[in-house]
C-alpha cells in the first residue's frame, strides 16, 4: 500500500492542524467582527454601503471558515478547496481595502492635523504641533505595519490550506490505486 507523507509547516506541524487553527481564527475573528459591526453599524459614521460590505465579507469569512473546519476535520477535499478559494479572495479583497485605507490615512493627513490642533488635549501641552505630528507619524506607522502583518498571516494561511488540499488530493489518488501483485 502506498503511503502519502503528511505535509508540514514550521518544520513539524501538520498542515491539517494548521488548517484547523486557521479556520478557528477565521470563524472567531470573522464572527466577532461581523457581529460587532452589525451591532454598532448605526453608530459608525461614513458610508453605510462600505460598512455593510465589510460586515457581509467578514460574515462570509466566518461561514467559509466553518466549512474549512468541517473539511479539515472530515478530510473533505471539496470543502478545503472551497475554503482556499474564498480565503484567497478574502486576502485580495483585504489587500484592496487595506491599500485604500492606507491611502486615506496618508491623504487625509491635513484633516487629522486640523482636528488634532483644535482638540483640548493638544491645547493643554506646550508644543501642540509636535504632539499632532508625532500622533500622525504613529498612526501612519501602525496602520501600515498592522496591515502588512495581517496580510502576511493570511498569505501564510493560504499556503497552508493549499498544501493541505494537495495532501488530500494525493491521499485520494492513492486510495483509488489497486496493485496487482500476482501478475507474474
Amino acid at each position: 500500500m502506498t503511503v502519502v507523507s503528511t505535509r508540514t509547516f514550521c518544520c513539524c506541524i501538520p498542515t491539517r492542524f494548521g488548517v484547523v487553527i486557521i479556520a478557528l481564527i477565521g470563524l472567531l475573528g470573522g464572527g466577532v467582527i461581523s457581529i460587532a459591526g452589525g451591532i454598532n453599524a448605526h453608530l459608525l459614521s461614513g458610508s453605510k454601503v462600505s460598512i455593510g460590505i465589510l460586515i457581509a465579507v467578514y460574515a462570509l469569512l466566518a461561514f467559509v471558515s466553518l466549512l474549512g473546519l468541517v473539511g479539515a476535520i472530515g478530510r473533505k477535499l471539496a470543502l478545503i478547496k472551497l475554503y482556499f478559494t474564498i480565503l484567497l479572495a478574502h486576502l485580495l479583497f483585504s489587500m484592496g481595502m487595506g491599500i485604500y485605507a492606507i491611502f486615506r490615512v496618508f491623504k487625509d493627513s491635513s484633516t487629522f492635523m486640523d482636528a488634532c490642533m483644535s482638540s483640548k488635549s493638544a491645547a493643554s501641552v506646550e508644543n501642540p504641533k509636535q504632539l499632532c505630528v508625532d500622533g500622525l507619524k504613529l498612526l501612519k506607522g501602525l496602520s501600515v505595519t498592522l496591515f502588512i502583518i495581517f496580510w502576511l498571516i493570511e498569505i501564510w494561511g493560504c499556503v497552508i490550506v493549499n498544501s493541505y488540499a494537495g495532501q488530500l488530493a494525493d491521499e485520494n489518488a492513492v486510495e483509488g490505486v489497486v496493485k496487482d501483485t500476482e501478475a507474474w
